[in-house]
This record gives C-alpha cells, sequence and structure tokens, in this order.
C-alpha cells in the first residue's frame, strides 16, 4: 500500500491558474506535447504540469514518452510523467500540485483494468511508490492530481490523486 497519509501544505484547493481559465492550456499543452514523442509502436503521449518552488512560484511543467526501440527499457526510455517529475526537479520545485497526460485510451499493462484512458503505466507507479513518495525531497506527492486525457477524444478524461491511483491499481 502507498503508507502514511500525506498533506501537500502548499496544494491550494483553488489555485490561481483554475481561476484565471489556464487548466484548458494545460490539457492542450500536454496533447501539444505529443509531438515531441519517440515510440517505436507509434503509441504518442505528452504532458504537461504545474509546480511550486519554494518561495511559493508556479512553474509550468512538461513532459513527453520516449521509448526508440521494442524490448527491456534502455536508458533514456521515459514517460511523459518521468520527464515531468525530472523537470520539476531541475526547476527546484517542492511540489507538483498537478498533471495533464494526454494518450490515447488502452488498458492498464501491469492489471489489466481498464479505466476508458490510459492511466499511469506499471514502470511509472512503481517510480512514484519506490523512488519519488519515499523521497521526502521529490516534488511528487501523495495528493498530486493526474489528470488522464484520451487523445482520441479530449472530452474523456480521467482524474486521480497519486495515493489514490496506486491504491486501485495494487
Amino acid at each position: 500500500m502507498v503508507g502514511r497519509r500525506h498533506k501537500n501544505k502548499l496544494l491550494r484547493s483553488s489555485a490561481p491558474f483554475r481561476h484565471l481559465g489556464e487548466e484548458d492550456i494545460f490539457r492542450r499543452y500536454a496533447m501539444d506535447m505529443r509531438k515531441h514523442a519517440v515510440s517505436h509502436r507509434g503509441y504518442h503521449v505528452g504532458g504537461s504540469g504545474i509546480g511550486v518552488t519554494k518561495d511559493g512560484r508556479y512553474v509550468p511543467l512538461s513532459g513527453f514518452n520516449s521509448k526508440g526501440a521494442p524490448g527491456p527499457r534502455q536508458p533514456g526510455d521515459l514517460c511523459a510523467e518521468m520527464r515531468i517529475i525530472d523537470d520539476a526537479k531541475a526547476k527546484g520545485c517542492v511540489a507538483i500540485l498537478e498533471m495533464w497526460v494526454a494518450q490515447p485510451p488502452q488498458p492498464d499493462d501491469f492489471t489489466g483494468l481498464d479505466f476508458g484512458v490510459a492511466i499511469s503505466c506499471g514502470h511509472c507507479r512503481m517510480r512514484y511508490r519506490k523512488k519519488e513518495l519515499p523521497n521526502k525531497k521529490s516534488p511528487l506527492k501523495r495528493d498530486t492530481k493526474i489528470n488522464f486525457i484520451d487523445s482520441t477524444d479530449e472530452r474523456r478524461w480521467r482524474a486521480f490523486t497519486v495515493e489514490r491511483l496506486l491504491r486501485v491499481c495494487s
């Protein structure tokens, strides 16, 4: 299981980007990031996010998947979510408030569950559980919200906190 519940003190229930109507911008940015993806099977994933720095500034984040060859993962093979986390670290974020991930729908690769949209893969969830959440300095928090967008029909999407995603898929 996920372990002890963590309360992200930096997460504000009504973040400024919601009031300014910028959530649609992050959704569109996630869709646009798909053009940078590299996939040997044509499965392009794009992502965007919003992080917060130690001094309280909001920072835009981005990511895309890259897996150029079939077979086991190689160094440099990353999912959009992993790139967003790495982008947050590089920009000095202490928390990722929210991520948007756009990809074609498919059942979960590890559990076979079908949510109508594709969710973070088993490799990402393993990284969340074993590397990011135990590390207090990681910007990924248990209550980071991840919005999964169906890139073939943007009206279909599902949202989970990291903690809930890990519980549902355990």
